[in-house]
């Protein structure tokens, strides 16, 4: 749904954030229900922030003032930590309401540049933060951009 990549240093970072589930969405007055789908993910999307990409904790927040509850974050062998939660929505822009929850997934992956040469991955979570904890821990923040999604009703 929204995504960030970045380079720092000889470490390559690319931050996504997915959703799961269905929202209540109505439009006051009604409209083409394409484009509500269109502007239920832009303002789903809006303003999404990660902070603290570096600790077990991660921070997401939305500026359409979804609510984040982080419930496990987990190391995926061999450059990758995701974290799973719910998010409350509850957001509302040009007569388009959404309501609802959500389940999210954010992976922040790690690895080397290209810069880096030829480095091997780490092989565990501790490895992984010792190798790239310096270099996230120095990322205050990303701010993630949409991505593109298809409707259910666009063929692939």
């Amino acid at each position: 749904m929204a995504a960030a990549s970045l380079e720092i240093g000889k470490v390559a970072v690319t931050v996504g954030l997915s959703f799961d589930g269905a929202l209540y969405a109505c439009r006051r007055p009604p409209g083409v229900v394409e484009r509500m789908e269109a502007e239920a993910l832009d303002l789903l999307s809006k303003g999404l922030f990660v902070s603290g990409i570096d600790t077990p904790v991660a921070t997401v927040t939305g500026a359409a003032g979804h609510r984040f509850v982080q419930q496990s974050a987990e190391f995926r062998p061999p450059d990758a930590r995701l974290y799973r939660g719910m998010c409350g929505v509850g957001a509302s822009r040009n007569g388009l309401t959404l309501t609802g929850i959500l389940g999210y997934r954010l992976e922040v992956r790690a690895g080397w540049a290209k810069r880096a040469g030829d480095c091997g991955p780490p092989e565990t979570a501790a490895e992984w933060c010792e190798l790239f904890g310096g270099q996230l821990s120095s990322i205050g923040g990303v701010v993630l951009r949409r991505s593109s999604v298809l409707s259910l009703g666009t063929p692939p």
